[in-house]
């Protein structure tokens, strides 16, 4: 008798997932990732005109005190990072060569005198290049 219960519950084999179960959370994993990584895309681009538009205010605060310690106003990014043959009272490096890049990689512009004030802090965008609108739209330190 015992050896009838024991061959009985040998010989029932362990259930495993259909085909059907299997591609159902397949497909339950794609959308969800589909979803995640649309938003992340879409959120990619916001973070970098933010992050731009600090960058600019950033570069117009450092060029102001460059202004206060030296009494002239910078004409461009390298002598924010290392000093001027001319500059007395320099106290720099006012901004590291990373901060001189704006989150595509290229330069910020200055441009002094600027067009919205004493000195314009650029950053051309996603396009970089003047212009633009939307995510290519160029980010300034007056805005």
């Amino acid at each position: 008798m015992k050896m009838k219960r024991i061959a009985r519950l040998v010989s029932v084999a362990p259930r495993g997932f259909s085909l059907i179960e299997i591609l159902l959370v397949v497909g339950i994993m794609a959308f969800i990732a589909v979803m995640v990584a649309g938003n992340v895309v879409g959120q990619s681009e916001g973070a970098k005109i933010k992050n731009a538009a600090t960058g600019v205010r950033l570069l117009a605060t450092k060029a102001q005190t460059f202004y206060m310690d030296t009494g002239a106003v910078p004409t461009k990014l390298e002598e924010l990072i290392s000093k001027p043959a001319n500059a007395a009272n320099w106290r720099g490096p006012y901004i590291s060569e990373s901060q001189s890049k704006d989150p595509w990689n290229n330069p910020y512009v200055l441009k002094a005198p600027g067009e919205h004030g004493p000195i314009d802090v650029i950053s051309f965008g996603a396009d970089k290049q003047a212009g633009g609108t939307g995510d290519a739209a160029d980010i300034g330190n007056w805005q």
